[in-house]
């Protein structure tokens, strides 16, 4: 047990699991140096702009008010910092064609046929902590890429890419929820078809028996999660809805997408959350609409595309758009914020911002922007922060904030050279 890490990690028939922060391991190899709890950098896009009358906040603290748009934030309001004003230099994201691309890189991708962009901000986080997990990255999508070119001349490959490791190389995303659950947990292609927790039951048992009462009810909520997870993904794939949960317990679910998006955003919002709270990655990317996007949302009683719907900002039906957006942020944010890890939880040790690259479609006047997390003590929350009339806007320097108190300090980026003081 002494030589136990901060992470159990089980192993079986090709399948790898790593159990969450245990009080007891800890205990057990007392005399191992001490380590302070990981910090945690995860970023949620959304592209074409929101609905601005309901996109406002407040106050602070226990007088902070939030705008319609973040009802469902209420809950945890106290963890999430409500960003507003911030934006980027001129012709870095406004246009459709190129505002995912410069968003977490700060530079204005380059026109024409030749691709050139900037290494986003996740993948040098990745550089900086990635060597410390199993992944050095985890990178999402819930839309898939647009080919071609734009007729403003920008490749539309900007619009479908917020993760570059290069200039030049936008990290491919994984769009499948089946196939990010196996990154996650090592399940290879060759292997029986059974649930990741029947491979490691023994392990799993044996560990169990020899940590504390508290420590196995943290492992029963993860394997439930595990569990439901697996379930969830079987019942999409196979389309038996009606079918009973131990026999869809029994098979991993095939490849496949879920045919609604609400149902695989979730799912994609879990994949995050089981990665983080195993520590299986520390930096993960989710883009959950492209650029001149083509979501649709039939569950929210709309008919039309995201895009089409971009254009009439000021309508019922962007606004509903747009709080289904921060919906499913808030979902990420509330599974993290009930994760308990050492004296606090996940979320409390993650840095977890939900961005849009413009204010309005075709308007880049400000970002939409919310953080939530304090990053192991690194930033207070629960506040409104308003920088409309600051002498420092730049979006950038909000990046330059966060890499730096993630352990990476930067001199510049993109177009900014001083960090904010939040």
């Amino acid at each position: 047990m002494k030589s136990y890490s901060r992470r159990v990690v089980l192993k079986s028939l090709g399948a790898t699991i790593a159990l969450p922060w245990l009080e007891s391991i800890r205990a057990l190899a007392s005399e191992s140096p001490a380590r302070s709890a990981p910090k945690r950098f995860a970023f949620l896009f959304f592209g074409d702009g929101i609905h601005p009358p309901e996109w406002w906040s407040r106050g602070n603290g226990a007088k902070l008010e939030l705008g319609p748009a973040f009802a469902s934030l209420e809950r945890v309001k106290d963890k999430v910092n409500f960003i507003h004003g911030l934006c980027h230099p001129s012709g870095t994201c406004d246009g459709h064609a190129k505002g995912a691309a410069g968003i977490l890189t700060g530079l204005r991708p380059q026109g024409g046929r030749e691709i050139r962009a900037g290494a986003s901000l996740d993948q040098l986080l990745a550089q900086r902590v990635g060597g410390d997990t199993a992944l050095a990255s985890l990178v999402l999508a819930c839309e898939r890429p647009i080919a071609g070119f734009h007729e403003s001349g920008y490749s539309m490959m900007y619009a479908s890419h917020v993760s570059w490791s290069s200039p030049v190389t936008p990290v491919p995303a994984e769009l499948y929820p089946s196939l990010a659950f196996d990154s996650l947990f090592e399940c290879r292609g060759g292997r029986a078809q059974a649930s990741i927790l029947d491979h490691v039951r023994e392990q799993l048992r044996d560990v169990s028996r020899t940590v504390s009462h508290s420590d196995r009810a943290r492992i029963d909520e993860y394997a439930n999660s595990i569990r439901e997870v697996e379930t969830r993904l079987a019942r999409l794939n196979a389309g038996e809805r009606s079918a009973t949960t131990d026999a869809l317990r029994a098979q991993r679910p095939a490849n496949g997408l879920p045919a609604m998006l609400n149902d695989h955003v979730r799912l994609m919002c879990d994949m995050v959350a089981l990665a983080f709270q195993a520590d299986r990655t520390r930096v993960a990317t989710m883009l959950l609409t492209n650029n001149l996007s083509g979501q649709v949302y039939p569950f929210l009683g709309l008919r039309d595309d995201h895009h089409s719907f971009s254009h009439s900002w000021q309508g019922r039906e962007f606004a509903a758009i747009s709080r289904f957006w921060v919906e499913q942020y808030a979902y990420l944010v509330g599974r993290l914020a009930a994760t308990q890890e050492g004296d606090g939880t996940v979320l409390d040790n993650s840095c977890i911002i939900m961005a849009n690259e413009q204010w309005t479609a075709h308007s880049a006047l400000k970002v939409p922007l919310l953080a939530a997390g304090g990053l192991s003590g690194s930033f207070r929350t629960g506040r409104t922060l308003d920088f409309e009339s600051s002498r420092n806007r730049k979006f950038a320097s909000f990046l330059m904030t966060v890499a730096n108190r993630m352990g990476l300090p930067f001199e510049r980026f993109g177009d900014a050279t001083e960090a904010l003081d939040i």
